[in-house]
């Protein structure tokens, strides 16, 4: 069996389940949007990533045994409990280390992609609607087979471990199981006729572990913040748009059109939305 020439890591942001009403006020319930966003690299490139946030890691920490994720950075407590207090650092001190990481990931051999499910939207559509990791695992997939179809690659999947079930009580992590072997065999449900035949296997993995996933749990984490921010924007007819200033630092990594257009392509939203105008590139 031939050997995958690329590697998808992958991680979420958001919460999988969706509120019933279809009504999302915030305030640390049910997020409005779900997201799954990460790197796309060839084999050799995977290997650089991980040892690139390691060296970052050695020289900011002193160690490489530090995980790193959007969530604990950004909250005040958790920066606290896990960077700035075990280590001695100042706030500007992990701050130039966020800044360090991210332009790791604009030098990196690699194309971002992201997903993100607008859940309410979904609901008010779909009278029996795929619960949002579904969805955006598909949609994520259909582009990353087009990316391999251009460089005739084999694409392999790691995916951040997760838990939780769906209100039927099916695992999220076994859904997604089956969900990649159906994609495989039949081909796409959300696009008819589309094969994955630049598709191979399937992991989960813990991202303590491994380094790419840590980079792969920022750039999810850009990208939902980003419709968190500006939503209504990316649904607009302005040919550019304001951006979350770290989505900013690494928008130009996303994978595009020939024509530079990233929506719809490196970042995809579910559902789309009539005469949404496609815009390039991003700015603050």
């Amino acid at each position: 069996m031939p050997q995958p020439t690329h590697k998808l890591y992958l991680d979420d942001s958001g919460t999988k389940e969706d509120e019933p009403s279809g009504v999302y006020t915030g305030g640390g319930g049910k997020t409005p949007f779900f997201v799954f966003g990460g790197l796309l690299m060839p084999v050799h490139s995977a290997r650089v990533a991980s040892s690139g946030l390691k060296a970052l890691k050695l020289a900011t920490f002193g160690t490489t045994a530090v995980e790193i994720k959007a969530n604990w950075l950004r909250i005040a407590k958790e920066r606290q409990k896990r960077y700035t207090g075990p280590f001695g650092l100042s706030d500007a001190e992990v701050d130039a280390f966020v800044d360090e990481v991210y332009a790791l990931i604009s030098a990196l051999d690699a194309r971002l992609v992201a997903a993100l499910v607008d859940k309410a939207a979904v609901q008010k559509r779909y009278k029996k609607p795929w619960y949002a990791p579904a969805i955006a695992y598909e949609c994520l997939l259909q582009r990353t087979q087009m990316e391999m179809s251009k460089c005739s690659g084999l694409l392999h999947v790691t995916i951040d471990d997760m838990s939780g079930a769906t209100p039927k009580g099916n695992q999220y992590r076994d859904n997604l199981v089956k969900h990649h072997a159906r994609l495989l065999t039949h081909g796409s449900t959300l696009q008819r006729g589309m094969k994955f035949d630049r598709l191979a296997g399937q992991r989960f993995s813990d991202s303590k572990a491994d380094e790419r996933l840590q980079l792969a749990d920022l750039v999810a984490y850009c990208v939902y913040k980003q419709f968190v921010d500006h939503g209504p924007d990316w649904d607009s007819n302005a040919p550019r748009i304001p951006a979350y200033m770290y989505l900013a630092k690494i928008i130009d990594k996303f994978c595009r059109n020939d024509r530079g257009v990233v929506a719809g392509y490196g970042i995809v939203k579910f559902p789309l939305v009539a005469g949404r105008k496609s815009w390039g590139k991003t700015t603050t």
